[in-house]
């Protein structure tokens, strides 16, 4: 009988040790699967964090993109003077070469003719003096010009004279060149001489001015550099009270320039070239 109560004793302190082993397991099994539900959790938070944050870099970025892209312009209030040379007809009036001078000289002769094309010097100025104005507005200059149109035949004391008014912080002339040499190629830029009061005020920074825009021309649309030369007989810088410089763009003499010249194209290269080197002259 002893036996019998000490085997009923063992039994149940084993089934009391098992129920217990039992309870343990259960709430460790529960503990993990309350961490692994955790840590499940967390990972999902930092995931949608790291998403968020690429979104926010993402938008950042973009909106950063936009800010660069966008072409802002700021007002630069600089003013420059677009002379288109010639006209569609010459204009035989003489007018005083300078300011005190005896000396005259016709207003307009009516410029070059292509060889090739027969395209007058006149048609390509105002064409380049066009495309020229938009690009240099873009880039936060006031842009004036002598005249508009082909049929406005002015004499070169008034274009000087219309600069002078305008206050411009430089005048470019445009036109294209022309030789008995049918081989003569390339862009030159003529600039006043120090011949009276104005122009030797004028002088030093026209000179400049010129320097900077043909070595941005020549080099950007791949034309042979002619260089600069001082002019004292050309009317429209001896009476230029504000600075000023001519531009040769090429040579309608020239087979190749001639067909280059009135090439829509080219003439877009023609009026970068001369955009970037006056802002790169004015800045």
């Amino acid at each position: 009988m002893k036996k019998i109560i000490i085997a009923s004793f063992v039994i149940i302190a084993i089934f009391i040790s098992f129920s217990a082993y039992r309870s343990i397991a259960k709430n460790k099994i529960e503990n993990i699967n309350a961490v692994t539900l955790q840590q499940k959790s967390q990972a999902e938070e930092r995931a949608k964090a790291q998403v968020k944050s690429k979104a926010a870099v993402t938008n950042i970025n973009q909106k950063k993109q936009v800010v660069i892209n966008k072409p802002v312009v700021e007002s630069k209030n600089k003013i420059i003077e677009i002379d288109p040379g010639h006209a569609d007809k010459p204009n035989f009036t003489k007018e005083r070469l300078a300011p005190g001078s005896t000396e005259m000289k016709i207003m307009d002769g009516g410029g070059a003719q292509g060889i090739v094309t027969k395209t007058p010097e006149y048609d390509v100025n105002m064409k380049v003096a066009d495309k020229l104005k938009p690009l240099l507005e873009a880039k936060g200059y006031i842009v004036k010009m002598t005249k508009t149109s082909n049929s406005e035949s002015l004499g070169n004391t008034e274009r000087a004279t219309i600069g002078n008014n305008d206050k411009a912080n430089l005048v470019i002339r445009i036109h294209a060149d022309s030789s008995d040499n049918g081989q003569v190629v390339g862009a030159s830029m003529l600039v006043p001489s120090a011949i009276n009061s104005d122009t030797k005020r004028i002088f030093a920074e026209s000179k400049r001015c010129g320097n900077i825009v043909l070595n941005t021309l020549v080099k950007e649309v791949g034309m042979k550099d002619r260089g600069i030369a001082e002019h004292s007989d050309m009317t429209g810088f001896n009476w230029s009270k504000v600075p000023v410089i001519l531009v040769e763009m090429g040579f309608l003499s020239n087979v190749q320039e001639d067909k280059n010249l009135s090439s829509d194209g080219y003439e877009n290269k023609l009026a970068i070239g001369l955009a970037d080197g006056i802002d790169l002259a004015e800045n």
